[in-house]
């Protein structure tokens, strides 16, 4: 009865890891205010063998398909790592949309982020 139990929990634990992941999954705009201009960020959001991936997009300096080394969702908490610009993103989720904040070679601005609707 304990075995049963046990994989009962785990196989709980993981479908709502997973329903967790499904509410972020797809594109998701933004914009930093960078000494009063606004810079457009996309950031996409995916999943793949259980395992969210990101990139990002910034149209206005070129840049796109931004890797993220580190995506992690957890109790509506995203949080998002790329090495190569020593970047971060700390977002809460709150009525669908992210507020949050980018961090960056030692600024902090915010960034709330928004669904894109398909």
């Amino acid at each position: 009865m304990k075995i049963i139990s046990t994989v009962l929990i785990l196989l709980t634990s993981f479908n709502l890891s997973f329903q967790d992941n499904a509410k972020i999954i797809g594109d998701w705009k933004g914009a930093l205010d960078v000494q009063g201009t606004s810079l457009p960020l996309i950031i996409h959001v995916t999943e793949k063998e259980g395992k969210l991936l990101a990139t990002m997009d910034s149209p206005e300096q070129g840049a796109y398909g931004l890797a993220f080394d580190t995506v992690s969702f957890k109790e509506d908490v995203l949080k998002l790592s790329m090495t190569s610009i020593n970047g971060t993103y700390e977002g809460k989720m709150k009525e669908g949309k992210f507020e949050g904040k980018w961090s960056q070679g030692g600024m902090s601005l915010d960034l709330n982020l928004e669904k894109e609707k398909k």
